[in-house]
């Protein structure tokens, strides 16, 4: 059972946490930046100045098994008893990937590649987001790159033992940033939702996610946002974790990692750039192509739930309405201006799918609804 500790200034009881588990010797995996700019660094300091500590955080975002192998190796030479990862998605993953490969580290690229089963290290791990955002805190997957393939390790074992989600962390983001990141929540909410593989608790965990984006994902884009819109967006990241931790993401996120690889764009603005049309596709479908086993009146059920909590007037005006919301918190929704500004560029990312996310589908996307989504 993972402790949670959440509420604003929740990361000064760290101690707390870290006395449960008796530590003397502890690995925080952070980044290289964002440990001070959020603030986490000087509480961290003040929960941890008995302790020995070694910090990681030689690694880039979407980590390589070369930086989690040196992880490993710091980790197994300093005899840590406990890994805490403070950060974004990238720190979380490079956290879990560390005590993945503890016990094996000879052994890491069968056991990313799932060709080995992960055996546990009996090193407990604490979580500590500091982006509303992956939700990486609440699943029990790890990404990892082998040179340019991208491998998703998932174990039970990787859930983490402790989680402390502290809204304080992440006021520091730019605007952007938090859109992205907020936007990312909300993607994860509303996949897992529709979702194929959704359960009722994933769903609990996606409505309850959906609501909260709708009331403070453009609140905490404010300089003065309230403490309570910082920790409610923290929360729902977390929420939304865990409705795919269950249910995983489906045709929007299938699209998104060559959206990302191919135009740099943030994961989270990736992500909507083919969202809204298919929120539209969705909403509007016919029991023709709804492939969803549970049929056409459980899928109907759960995409009113979704309009209802959005506020969206018409199915059939889904789609231009959430770009109206992309445009009112200045993310751009138009793939040409980011860059695919050619049918030959656009064309192209449409048959860059990640087929296990698209699987999970309930909807059947037709080569017809592949090419409004891209606009060809």
């Amino acid at each position: 059972m993972t402790k949670l500790l959440s509420g604003i200034g929740s990361l000064s009881q760290l101690s707390d946490i870290r006395a449960e588990f008796n530590a003397k010797i502890i690995m925080i995996v952070t980044g290289r930046a964002s440990y001070a700019a959020s603030g986490a660094k000087s509480l961290v300091d003040a929960a941890l100045k008995d302790d020995t500590v070694v910090q990681f955080s030689d690694f880039d975002v979407n980590p390589k098994i070369e930086d989690a192998e040196r992880g490993v190796a710091l980790a197994i030479e300093t005899g840590v008893d406990l890994i805490i990862g403070i950060g974004g998605g990238s720190v979380m993953d490079m956290a879990k990937l560390i005590k993945a490969f503890y016990t094996a580290p000879e052994k890491s690229k069968e056991l990313a590649k799932g060709e080995l089963v992960m055996t546990d290290p009996s090193i407990p791990l604490v979580l500590i987001p500091t982006t509303a955002g992956s939700g990486s805190e609440a699943t029990h997957f790890a990404v990892v790159y082998i040179g340019l393939d991208k491998y998703s390790l998932a174990s039970q074992l990787l859930l983490p033992d402790g989680v402390i989600l502290d809204g304080s962390l992440i006021a520091s983001a730019s605007p952007y940033q938090m859109a992205c990141n907020g936007l990312d929540a909300l993607a994860q909410a509303i996949e897992s939702a529709w979702a194929a593989g959704s359960t009722k608790q994933s769903r609990e965990y996606s409505f309850r996610a959906v609501s909260l984006c709708a009331k403070y994902l453009k609140e905490v884009l404010a300089p003065d946002a309230s403490e309570d819109a910082l920790q409610s967006m923290m929360e729902a990241a977390n929420l939304a974790g865990k409705a795919i931790n269950i249910s995983k993401t489906t045709a929007a996120h299938a699209w998104s990692y060559a959206i990302t690889s191919h135009h740099s764009v943030p994961h989270g603005h990736a992500v909507w750039l083919t969202l809204p049309r298919i929120f539209e596709m969705h909403a509007t479908a016919s029991a023709e192509v709804v492939t969803d086993p549970r049929g056409m009146k459980h899928f109907q059920a759960i995409m009113t739930r979704l309009i209802d909590i959005w506020g969206i007037v018409s199915p059939e005006d889904s789609g231009r309405q959430l770009k109206s919301y992309l445009q009112a918190i200045n993310i751009e929704s138009d793939m040409g201006k980011i860059g695919a500004n050619t049918a030959e560029k656009r064309e192209f990312l449409s048959k860059q799918v990640n087929m296990q996310r698209m699987s999970n589908n309930p909807v059947g996307l037709t080569q017809a609804h592949v090419n409004q989504i891209f606009g060809l």
